[in-house]
Parts: structure tokens; sequence; C-alpha cells
């Protein structure tokens, strides 16, 4: 079996939930059949990843996508209809070099991850063609214009309806689309779409820790330059810490991620937070901290800083929509709060309940690896694609 891989970005390194989903579907597909890596890249930043990649997957290809080149198309965007994440991404080289693929070889399958490629997936009409949509984009524009104000709310309300209608429209182009959960499925409007299945991510699921003494340190992760996460790491750091340290005043927050923006790094000392930024070893850090806290308000799909948390046998508080994608219960595998008062409430009952922070660890821990363990995962990715080929 031949299959064609579109992405966006590389694959790597897997410092962002995109990027982790796409490296795990990659080297599934990789074992199932010849997979052709198709990728935008920058060359200057995206040197190391480009080697590591064509070491693991020899029949990789990319090509060079400047960020002014992406903002020229933006500018040309302006008047159109397109949702402007679509047209960021074009790239007359990259439609070249498909056309090309396309006739020299004859690819079973297909695999498009997010929206802004199927452009380039439209080209591959003699192939079976997945959509991977991930989130349900459109709603998480919709659920940030709350928390943007001035011009950057007037841009992303008027992306939000053009995302919306986009991803509307191209819902039957293809052989079958994925998405990260029921709620993004039916948000997308796909509830009922009989070529819509969800296909959830996979996370690592760790041994479980032998200390589980009260350390005082609650812990955030996550890619640091995305709004959602700098929203919620500031919420915890500005608002929630201080109202817990005025009964725990040895309490430390300690925000772990990539590419921590000046935000991010601004809030470094602020309310006994500590800003760690990359680390080699994300789960020694989950294990050493007594609570995920994710105050995460607009934020759509399957987050997985919650589920490697959860992974790790730490209990999570967060907020309703992001229970809900992962088909979690409050007060059982995990618990929720609707607001930073609520945030402060649960967080100190937690601190204060031994029993209650091993028991909503263990079933967190067991969720994950009933639903989103590595072995339940690639399996599903087996029967989609079986069926797909065999449809």
């Amino acid at each position: 079996m031949k299959i064609l891989f579109l992405s966006s970005r590389i694959p790597y390194p897997p410092d962002r939930g995109d990027k982790v989903r796409t490296l795990v579907l990659l080297r599934k597909l990789a074992s199932m059949g010849e997979l052709h890596l198709v990728s935008l890249v920058d060359h200057k930043k995206d040197s190391d990843a480009i080697n590591t990649i064509k070491k693991e997957f020899p029949h990789s290809y990319f090509v060079s996508h400047t960020r002014f080149q992406a903002l020229i198309n933006l500018a040309r965007n302006v008047l159109r209809k397109l949702p402007f994440q679509v047209a960021y991404y074009q790239n007359a080289k990259l439609q070249s070099l498909i056309h090309n693929l396309s006739k020299e070889h004859r690819f079973d399958l297909v695999y498009t991850h997010l929206i802004r490629m199927v452009p380039y997936a439209r080209i591959m009409r003699e192939s079976k063609v997945i959509l991977d949509y991930t989130d349900c984009i459109s709603l998480e524009y919709s659920r940030s214009l709350g928390h943007l104000s001035g011009i950057k709310k007037l841009f992303f309300s008027i992306e939000a309806k053009r995302t919306a209608k986009y991803e509307e429209r191209v819902a039957n182009l293809f052989a079958e689309n994925w998405a990260i959960s029921p709620i993004d499925i039916q948000n997308l409007g796909l509830k009922d779409h009989h070529r819509s299945v969800v296909l959830p991510n996979q996370v690592f699921v760790a041994p479980l820790r032998d200390n589980v003494k009260l350390k005082m340190r609650l812990i955030f992760t996550g890619n640091m330059s995305v709004a959602h996460n700098i929203v919620a790491a500031q919420n915890v750091s500005k608002k929630i810490m201080p109202a817990l340290l005025h009964d725990y005043p040895n309490l430390v927050f300690t925000i772990v991620g990539a590419a921590p923006a000046p935000d991010i790094l601004a809030l470094d000392g602020l309310n006994n937070t500590k800003v760690l930024g990359f680390v080699d070893d994300l789960y020694t850090e989950l294990q050493n901290s007594d609570i995920f806290i994710a105050p995460l308000y607009f934020s759509a799909g399957i987050q997985n800083k919650a589920l490697e948390a959860m992974a790790c046998g730490i209990p999570v508080i967060t907020t309703p929509n992001v229970a809900q994608s992962l088909d979690a219960h409050d007060e059982v595998e995990l618990m929720i709060a609707e607001d930073n008062h609520a945030f402060v409430e649960k967080t100190a009952y937690l601190l204060e309940h031994q029993e209650a922070r091993d028991q909503i660890g263990k079933s967190g821990r067991a969720l994950v690896m009933k639903k989103y363990s590595p072995e339940a995962i690639n399996l599903m990715i087996e029967e989609r694609v079986n069926h797909i080929i065999n449809s």
C-alpha cells in the first residue's frame, strides 16, 4: 500500500499538540505501507527537524514556505472568502510537487492534516483521501472572542465565520473525515455524517509514581506560544495563585512548555510562579507535582496536556469544555471548574484531601489506559484504514 501524508508543518519535534498527533499517525501509517511525507517548512528554522525526519522516513519532500510569503498570501486574501488559515499555506511549488507525485505514484491512501491542506488533497482525485480536521477550529475561534478586543477580535470574528463555512463545505469531498472528539464532530455539523468518525489522540501511560507525599506544587503544561495556553497560565499566576497563597504560602505554580511567549516569561517570580520552558522529561515534571491546573476557557478539541497529566496519575482540574471532550466526569476522572473562583476552591480541596487526590488520579489514569493508550489508538487507526481501503 502506498500512502501520501500531507502536512502544513513538519511533524517534529513533537512540542505541540498538532505535531504530537501527526507524528503518531506518521509512524503508524508508515508501518502499514510505503509512506511519502510532503510538508511545508522553513528551512532555516526546521533544518534539524528535516534531518531527523529524513532518517526515519526516507520518502520525504519538503517545500520552503517563509513567513514573508505567508503574509503576502494573507494580504491577497482580504477581499476573498477563503479562511485566512487556508490562504496562509498556499504555495505554488507545493501544488506542483503534489501534481508530479500524483503522476509518478498511484497512492492508495492520502492522509490530509487539517483543512488548510484541503486544496492540495483535492489534486489526488484517484486516491482515497482522509481529511483529519482534528479540532473544530471555528469553535476555538468563537470561544476566544470573549478574551479578545479591538482589531484582533474583529479579525477572529471574521475568521470564525469563514472557517465554519469552509469546514462544512469540504465535509463531502473525501473518503472519510476524522476529528479528535465527539464534541468536535458535533460542532463541525458532522454528527450524523456517515463518513465522519472520531479518532482521539494517544498518550504514553507512565508508570505510577511511588511518592505521593504532598509537594505543594501545581503545574500547567503546553506550547506556551499558543493563545489559550497563555491566557490559562496568566489566569493561574495572576488571579488564582494570590487567593491560594493566602492559606498556602509555600505553594508553587510551575509552567512547563516550549516557546514561552514574552507574556509567559513575565510571569516568572510572580506569586510563586516558576517558568521552566521546554524540558527534556515532561513526565518527571508532572509526577513531581500535586495537581494539574488548566483553566482553558476557549480551547477546542482534546487537550493532550490534560491526558498526559492523567496518564501520570496526577489529578486534573479543568474547564467543562475540556472535560467534555475527554468524556471525563466531574469528581471521578478529574475535577471541573467553571471560573477562577471555582478553581481556587477545587484546588484547595485537593490540597487538603490526599484520598481525593489519589482516587481522581487513579481514575483519570484508568480512563487514559482504556481510551487513549497507544494500543487503543493504533488499533483504531488500523481499523479505519482497512475500512477505507476495502470499501
